[in-house]
C-alpha cells in the first residue's frame, strides 16, 4: 500500500489498497493482465496448423513442431486443450510418418 497526502484535507490516504476511502466497503482488486484471453493463443494456432500440414507434409518437422506446441499449450493456456492438442500432435507425427513411407519410401517427405 502507497500512502499519498492529501493537502486539501491535511491527512494520508491510501493509495492501491483494497478498502473504498469514501463508504470502507471491502473492493476486489482487478488485473487486467492475469485474465487475458489472448495468452497462448499463438501454440493453439500454430498446433493444429502444423498437426494439419504433418499428415501430408515433412511429418518428422511439423509433427515434433505440433507436439511443441501441444506442450506449450498445456503449460501456458489450457490443460485440457493441451493434452488434447498433444495426443492428436503425436497421432497425426505418426500417421504422417507412415503415409509417408509408404507414398515414397522414405520418412523425410
Amino acid at each position: 500500500m502507497d500512502k499519498m497526502f492529501n493537502p486539501p484535507g491535511g491527512s494520508f490516504e491510501v493509495v492501491n489498497s483494497n478498502v473504498c476511502q469514501s463508504c470502507g466497503s471491502v473492493t476486489l482488486h482487478h488485473e487486467a493482465g492475469s485474465t487475458s484471453k489472448s495468452k497462448g493463443i499463438l501454440f493453439v494456432i500454430l498446433g493444429w496448423l502444423f498437426f494439419a500440414i504433418s499428415l501430408v507434409f515433412m511429418p518428422l518437422l511439423f509433427g515434433v513442431g505440433a507436439v511443441f506446441m501441444g506442450v506449450m499449450t498445456f503449460l501456458e493456456r489450457n490443460q485440457v486443450h493441451g493434452a488434447i492438442l498433444t495426443f492428436f500432435a503425436a497421432i497425426g507425427l505418426v500417421l504422417g510418418s507412415l503415409f509417408s513411407f509408404m507414398v515414397s519410401g522414405t520418412f523425410f517427405i
